[in-house]
């Protein structure tokens, strides 16, 4: 499992925290979203070039674009898509942690 404890943690509050985030993987910094309560976090990790790990809640070394375009599309975040152009021209990829609603975006 990954250690995560060290990765700057931003709470999802809609435009402000999605340029919180922009700026952080701009500057190639590793960032956790936690997302909002009722924030669907369906994914098809195969779809989205997820690696596979022993917690079937947590999918790692994700594509960035694939998959935060999904879950954009399926939450109605614009926001999200941004992030995705963003994180990719850094060369970033994302874990994502079902259990939790977090995104975890680094290199």
């Amino acid at each position: 499992m990954r250690d995560y404890s060290n990765m700057p943690i931003i709470k999802w509050e809609g435009a402000s925290s999605a340029k919180k985030a922009m700026a952080q993987v701009q500057h190639a910094e590793p960032v956790i979203i936690e997302m909002p309560e009722g924030f669907i976090m369906a994914l098809d990790a195969d779809t989205c070039g997820c690696k596979a790990t022993d917690d079937p809640h947590l999918h790692i070394d994700c594509s960035v674009t694939d998959t935060l375009k999904i879950l954009a599309d399926e939450n109605q975040l614009q926001e999200l898509v941004e992030l995705a152009e963003v994180a990719n021209a850094a060369g970033q990829v994302v874990d994502i942690d079902t259990n939790e609603r977090r995104i975890i975006i680094h290199d």
